[in-house]
């Protein structure tokens, strides 16, 4: 039987016989605790010896045993529930960012292949004779063949015409294209 005053002052002034008295009596009791929380989680121990460390390390007195054990336990509670908090966190970061590689890579791919695409549409833009370029570029940026006409200063028909023309020329170049085959 151990006198539980003794370990009280003891523990209050830091002395260290007291502390080990006071660790072999709650650390087991503590560790069954923590492990119903935790449900056998391997970080029981460690969690335990924390809230040691941290009460020595503190200035806390205690008034009575009374008061120190359900500072062990409650401190022990919280510890507990900190962890499997930050351990949910952990792992939802985890499982996001598996998803998101996982999403990534196949969107960083198809990303790749669309502005390989698109700067070779560029290209050929650039390619195209004046008028059917400046029709192409301004369907592009999603001009209607009213809208185009009036800022072009030509006939719709004329509009669509250079369209028609602009595109039959870079479908027949795209056609060819390398990167049409890894879409």
């Amino acid at each position: 039987m151990i006198d539980e005053q003794l370990i009280l002052s003891g523990v209050n002034r830091k002395n260290e016989k007291a502390w080990k008295s006071l660790y072999e009596h709650y650390y087991a009791a503590l560790c069954t605790y923590v492990n119903r929380i935790l449900k056998g989680s391997e970080s029981t121990e460690d969690l335990v010896q924390e809230v040691f460390i941290a009460v020595w390390r503190s200035e806390k007195r205690f008034d009575s045993v009374q008061d120190l054990t359900r500072y062990l336990y409650r401190a022990c509670y919280n510890n507990a529930l900190v962890f499997v908090r930050n351990n949910q966190i952990h792992d939802t970061i985890l499982n996001s960012i598996g998803a998101e590689s996982d999403f990534t890579a196949d969107d960083v791919y198809a990303q790749t292949v669309r502005e390989e695409v698109t700067r070779q549409l560029y290209v050929y833009i650039e390619g195209l004779p004046s008028e059917q370029k400046k029709v192409i570029l301004m369907s592009i940026e999603g001009y209607s063949w009213d809208e185009i006409a009036e800022k072009l200063r030509i006939s719709v028909n004329t509009v669509k015409t250079h369209k028609s023309r602009g595109f039959k020329y870079l479908r027949s170049k795209l056609q060819d294209s390398v990167c049409l085959f890894l879409i």
